[in-house]
């Protein structure tokens, strides 16, 4: 009988444990959505077929601002235009133009360096 009884109070005081555990995970994880009890060095997450690279965003400098990368020459073809700019704070997406020409592409650049990542060109 004095076994079953220490055997139940263990066993309260390994629920009492766990479940203060589980209540400062998520604490933390509620405070920093980063945080990990434990980090497996080395170890990433395979990243799925057709899903576009994650790039960081431009290097900071101490005041806060990206630094500065020069001057990037970009050589189009005679008639083509660059349509519109946009980005995503990590990546520049320039829309080469005019539309239905064969002109048509878009080019993406490192917003933190100049360098040229790729062109999306889509041929019929």
């Amino acid at each position: 009988m004095q076994a079953l009884k220490g055997l139940v109070v263990g066993l309260t005081i390994l629920i009492i444990v766990a479940m203060t555990v589980i209540a400062y995970g998520l604490y933390r994880k509620a405070d920093e959505p980063d945080f990990k009890f434990f980090s497996f060095g080395g170890e990433k997450a395979p990243q799925e077929a057709g899903q576009p690279a994650i790039v960081p965003g431009p290097a900071a400098q101490p005041g806060g601002l990206p630094k500065a990368f020069g001057e990037v020459m970009l050589s189009l073809p005679e008639g083509c235009v660059i349509a519109s700019v946009t980005g995503d704070g990590a990546r520049m997406f320039l829309k080469i133009g005019p539309v239905g020409g064969t002109c048509e592409r878009v080019i993406v650049v490192d917003a933190s360096n100049g360098a040229l990542l790729g062109t999306l060109k889509v041929t019929p």
